[in-house]
């Protein structure tokens, strides 16, 4: 066979396979959101699929990796697009705010798959690659929001980028634990909210002495006492 015939075959073949896939996780996506989790058997999303039981676990070898394919692709298509919207001639408090919203409105959207998700995948079986996939991106593009707001003067010098996209995002989890285990259809308003749980954060980083200077001088004090 010729080059050009066996590329034509690899091409068919890689696109089968890709095509398969996406049955499978928008299969598995319908039927999570319709079902649930738990109620939601693999032999259901293959037939929704329209693929067999053996090509279904080829791309994924149990439910929870499923879980963690959908999650994938619908949260890490939510923050490509929330990042790439992100306006430049505002402060950062607004830039991660307007991240934080794109998710929340796409959670508010699928509420029940924002449920499963903060509720499954903290605690799934097997590979985290498609979760560490997700938040991998989100740590480094919020890094660099930051490092450009450092740039700008609106940081400290000695703010630590990659632990702030850390920390912000540790409140934003916070809050949609507590948002979603309300039971309901939208954040508390009587609650705080999470901007000013970021406002809070990000006021101490504004100050002049740094965390560590600070320690030390509150030390020195105690010892002098």
């Amino acid at each position: 066979m010729a080059a050009t015939g066996i590329m034509e075959v690899i091409g068919r073949a890689e696109r089968n396979k890709r095509d398969k896939r996406a049955r499978i996780v928008a299969a598995a996506r319908e039927l999570f959101r319709t079902k649930g989790f738990e109620q939601t058997t693999t032999s259901e999303i293959a037939e929704l699929a329209d693929v067999g039981k053996g090509t279904l676990f080829f791309h994924a070898k149990s439910k929870d990796e499923l879980l963690v394919m959908v999650f994938q692709e619908e949260m890490g298509r939510t923050i490509e697009r929330a990042f790439a919207t992100v306006p430049d001639a505002i402060p950062f408090i607004d830039q991660a705010m307007h991240v934080f919203d794109t998710m929340q409105r796409q959670n508010q959207r699928e509420l029940e798959l924002a449920r499963i998700f903060a509720k499954e995948l903290a605690f799934v079986r097997g590979d985290h690659h498609g979760i560490d996939a997700v938040t991998d991106v989100f740590f480094a593009r919020m890094g660099e929001l930051a490092r450009r707001a450092q740039a700008r003067g609106e940081l400290k010098p000695w703010v630590d980028t990659f632990l702030l996209a850390y920390n912000l995002f540790a409140l934003y989890f916070s809050f949609l634990i507590v948002w979603l285990g309300s039971g309901l259809p939208r954040p508390d308003p009587s609650r705080p909210s999470l901007r000013r749980m970021l406002e809070l954060q990000l006021a101490g980083l504004t100050e002049s002495q740094a965390p560590s200077a600070r320690a030390s001088n509150a030390r020195r004090s105690a010892d002098r006492r």
